[in-house]
């Protein structure tokens, strides 16, 4: 019988509308993943994208493990693992795939380390920094190590971040087209340089946010969260997104925002009954624009992420 660690990861919205690069929020759909200690290397993948993602030493968990292992100078045959991919949140979405499998592999690697070297094993904070330097960026992957919504922020070559409050009224509707738009791509229309005026926009509808979800007053929302660094140049590469938008909040939601780099949209919504005829109305719309899609209603996901011993 072999041993070994699980872990499960949440999807993550990015960004949250004015927040670019520096706000994020964990969702409750998961990535699972187990690693089996001695023995033969191989990668297993199941679900989401299962037929498209390579299942070698390239796999981005596997490349995320190799990247803590040289951290930690962990020197023994660490190719002696089976590892075991169950994906629920889709590639290239919007929903943080890339940070799942970054904050995945180094959760494992880790647990593999403090087995044979434990002095070596790093702590969350120092995951978190390996983390957040592996993807360029923190809004992904603090909220899938810690949880909730987070603000994120750099000091010089350290990054840090802040949890905080979400109302319990909060429910999410995510609307995905069936096309993926890699970040690369949607990264590339962003403007290097804005105005004055839009970069005070987003500072006024960051704080906006923050505000409304430290107070739990989420009507503070409705109007707001405009954004206006990155998501009027990302919407043009989603067919429909802005009829869709538009149906969202004629249904009821308080506001929607691009969710990551796209092309899913967010609504955000203050209950579940409404949340479903949010949902129902965005499908309706995306399909009567010729472009499949689905829709799912989720609560934000609360808690760090921990890792379990596991048996097979």
């Amino acid at each position: 019988m072999s041993s070994g660690w699980c872990v499960r990861i949440p999807a993550t919205s990015a960004n949250l509308g004015p927040g670019f690069d520096c706000m994020g929020m964990a969702l409750e759909l998961y990535n699972d993943m187990c690693l089996y200690q001695d023995e033969p290397f191989s990668v297993e993948i199941f679900g989401e994208s299962a037929d498209i993602l390579p299942n070698g030493p390239e796999n981005a968990v596997v490349q995320a493990m190799h990247r803590l292992f040289l951290a930690t100078g962990y020197d023994l045959d660490w190719w002696n693992f089976r590892l075991v991919l169950h994906n629920h949140i889709p590639v290239a979405s919007g929903l943080g795939s890339s940070a799942s499998a970054v904050v995945g592999g180094l959760l494992l690697a880790n647990e593999l380390v403090r087995k044979h070297f434990p002095k070596r094993a790093l702590s969350l904070t120092e995951l978190f920094q390996l983390a957040a330097d592996i993807e360029g960026h923190p809004d992904n992957v603090a909220p899938a190590l810690a949880g909730g919504a987070c603000i994120c922020w750099r000091d010089g070559s350290r990054w840090s971040h802040l949890s905080l409050p979400l109302p319990s009224a909060l429910v999410l509707v995510v609307a995905t087209p069936y096309f993926p738009l890699l970040t690369k791509d949607s990264r590339a229309v962003v403007p290097e340089f804005v105005s004055m005026v839009d970069a005070v926009s987003n500072i006024a509808q960051t704080a906006r946010l923050a505000a409304a979800l430290c107070t739990g007053d989420l009507r503070t929302l409705v109007n707001g969260l405009e954004d206006r660094l990155h998501e009027p140049y990302r919407m043009a590469l989603i067919p429909g997104s802005a009829e869709v938008r538009s149906a969202a909040l004629e249904r009821g939601a308080l506001v929607t925002s691009l969710s990551g780099a796209g092309p899913s949209l967010l609504a955000w919504c203050d209950s579940r009954k409404i949340a479903l005829q949010v949902a129902d109305e965005m499908s309706v719309r995306w399909r009567e624009l010729g472009v499949s899609c689905t829709t799912h209603v989720f609560r934000p996901h609360i808690g760090s992420v921990r890792v379990a011993e596991q048996c097979s």
